[in-house]
């Protein structure tokens, strides 16, 4: 049987859209992602999930 490599979770900076990576870590087997401390191209600190971002209000 074949591994199924776990896709990252994704962030998207709600002031210039930008999508990241999550951030991981590992604890239990288990990893934990989160968004990052703060956009690298506009310094904005709010990020929503890549899922949620599609119902965010973005005006």
């Amino acid at each position: 049987m074949s591994h199924t490599p776990e896709l990252p979770e994704r962030y998207v900076c709600t002031n210039c859209h930008i999508v990241y990576a999550g951030t991981v870590r590992h604890e239990d087997d288990t990893y934990h992602y989160s968004a990052p401390d703060e956009c690298a191209a506009c310094g904005s600190t709010d990020f929503v999930t890549f899922e949620q971002y599609v119902r965010h209000k973005t005006a």
